[in-house]
């Protein structure tokens, strides 16, 4: 660049720098004389009301709610599954076809298509309609039942845990038969209720199981009123201390049944029970509907706050329905289990009669579980009908339990007669389908945490 550009440029930018700085000055001197000390204080006063009015006017956040921990719903933390089955009631035809030679018996052949659904359930209870007196004193049925040893034998092989011994012909052998078959049950392994050997022994059985603590009694009607108020059974009289090793009632004093129902609630409630079951074998032989009796009972003692009752006896299904006592607390009664096995054949009944309803029996599992609040309630249901199918296995006669269980094809069941065990599934589910699939629906649904 010459010298001479240079200059120029120089001499440019001082022409710049000499002129700005008056340019400013000019400006100050505007304002000096444009505003007014008060003006700006004014203007300040204006400002600080402004923002007061803002900050008190202006809508106040809301406070935070108070963070509490939500209640998780229900959850079940463990189950226990309980079945029950109805009368086995061991004729003599039946114990001849289980004869094997030289005094022995078996009756595996009978339980064999049925010992898987036994063996299910966390606690399988049946109802010993017969008495173990031992061979000594003559094997024997109707009216006065001794059964060979074998049948609890083959009970706790098939997965029985619990027999029940208070029928009406648990005094057919006298006090010597109620006492050697709680014996023979002893050594089987299984457990019972219902009769003692002892008055040291309370009728109330507990089982702990999955950490949920169940109780269970047994109860039988007497015939005290037709022998002067003694205790009997059938009209046959307890004797030699008999009559203190029978838990039974009389219907012309249910007053006394309650009584003692509350004192096996209130004993349940000592041992920690969580969920009760009573077996009942009550009622009317042979007939479709529980009489006003068994009725009257099963309300009063879900009043009372029993969970669930099972009957016995009338050798026919009769229905099953879910009960509720003034507070709300539902019951679940099936009033009758049918016969599980016997000689009851439809054409040895009479013609007006049964119509082949003594051949059906069915397994009444029942599932309770304990929610992580502790609380335990019954959260499933499911009946399996059964049917007595009388048939030849190549060994000769049998009475074989067959289950009916509708989620296999019929043709699966096992049955001589695949018509004639479906007609069996038809008779029974025709008696207790209706409010039995209600409360099986109702369970399904989810726990109410706020009711619960």
């Amino acid at each position: 660049m010459s010298q001479r550009r240079s200059n120029q440029r120089y001499q440019s930018d001082r022409r710049y720098q000499t002129q700005r700085p008056q340019r400013r000055n000019q400006k100050k001197r505007r304002r000096r004389g444009g505003f007014k000390p008060g003006i700006l204080l004014l203007i300040l006063i204006v400002l600080i009301a402004a923002v007061t009015v803002f900050l008190v006017t202006r809508p106040k956040e809301e406070a935070p709610e108070e963070v509490r921990p939500r209640l998780a719903s229900p959850a079940i933390a463990s189950s226990v599954t309980v079945g029950s089955t109805g009368d086995i009631l061991i004729h003599s035809p039946i114990y001849e076809a289980a004869a094997t030679g030289g005094g022995n018996y078996d009756f595996s052949r009978d339980f064999a298509l049925v010992a898987p659904y036994y063996s299910a359930p966390d606690i399988m209870v049946a109802n010993l309609e017969v008495t173990c007196a031992g061979e000594e004193n003559e094997y024997k049925s109707y009216p006065l039942f001794n059964c060979p040893d074998n049948i609890v034998t083959t009970l706790a092989n098939a997965g029985v845990d619990i027999c029940l011994t208070a029928n009406n012909h648990a005094n057919d052998s006298g006090t010597y038969g109620i006492k050697r078959t709680l014996d023979v049950i002893k050594e089987n392994g299984m457990e019972y209720t219902g009769t003692r050997q002892s008055t040291d022994e309370h009728y109330i059985i507990t089982k702990m199981v999955n950490g949920i603590k169940l109780g269970f009694v047994c109860y039988t009607y007497d015939t005290r009123e037709s022998t002067g108020w003694t205790k009997s059974l059938n009209g046959l009289p307890l004797t030699d201390g008999g009559e203190d090793l029978v838990n039974s009632f009389c219907y012309s004093d249910l007053d006394e049944l309650y009584n003692a129902v509350q004192s096996d609630l209130d004993q349940m409630d000592m041992l920690g029970v969580e969920a009760n079951i009573f077996y009942i074998h009550w009622g009317d032989e042979y007939q479709d509907d529980p009489n006003e009796d068994q009725q009257a009972i099963a309300q009063r003692l879900c009043d009372m706050g029993v969970d669930v009752i099972v009957g016995g006896h009338p050798h026919v299904i009769e229905r099953y329905e879910t009960l509720t006592s003034s507070n709300g607390h539902e019951m679940l009664c099936l009033y009758s289990m049918g016969n599980e096995i016997s000689n009851q054949r439809a054409n040895l009944m009479d013609e007006d009669g049964n119509r082949g309803y003594t051949e059906d029996g069915l397994i009444f599992n029942v599932t309770f579980s304990k929610f992580n609040n502790g609380k335990v309630k019954i959260t499933g249901l499911d009946i399996i009908p059964t049917w007595v199918d009388l048939t030849d296995d190549g060994q000769g006669r049998v009475y074989s339990i067959v289950p009916l269980d509708n989620e296999k094809d019929p043709s699966s069941w096992g049955a001589s007669s695949e018509g004639a065990a479906i007609d069996s599934y038809n008779r029974t589910m025709g008696r207790i389908s209706g409010e039995y699939n209600r409360f099986r629906e109702s369970i399904r649904l989810e726990p109410d945490p706020e009711g619960f």
